[in-house]
């Protein structure tokens, strides 16, 4: 199921949250929102590439542990393409080892926040500062 939650300015800055966790997605959404960002979610790893490429998003929040496609194969997907490549992408992830980390970053991630270490917060502070 994909989610869109917006405000009614055009001028918002897009963000796309690829999260299965519906209280967690809620939980950022409705901060997104509340920063002025328009935002989409989707809630497995196949909805991710055909959002992201009609919703045009200014960043990409991408959890890795996905139904469907998992994440890293979604982070891929988006780095092959020519219109997406350019996306700013931020892990949100409980998957904690040094070398998903890694992974992640070699595939283009920008950032990688563990879920269980990260205040919802200091994601968002992350994504203003990223997207101006």
């Amino acid at each position: 199921m994909v989610i869109f939650g917006r405000k009614t300015s055009v001028k918002n800055k897009k963000i796309l949250l690829v999260e299965d966790d519906a209280l967690l997605a809620k939980a950022l959404m409705d901060l997104l929102i509340r920063e002025d960002f328009d935002v989409a979610n989707a809630n497995n790893g196949l909805q991710v590439y055909d959002l992201a490429s009609k919703f045009q998003p200014h960043l990409i929040l991408l959890d890795l542990i996905l139904p469907g496609l998992d994440g890293f194969e979604v982070l891929r997907q988006l780095k092959d393409d020519d219109k997406l490549k350019t996306v700013p992408v931020f892990i949100i992830s409980n998957l904690d080892s040094i070398s998903e980390v890694k992974s992640a970053k070699a595939l283009g991630a920008e950032d990688y926040f563990i879920k269980a270490n990260t205040d919802m917060f200091k994601i968002i502070k992350a994504v203003k500062a990223r997207v101006k």
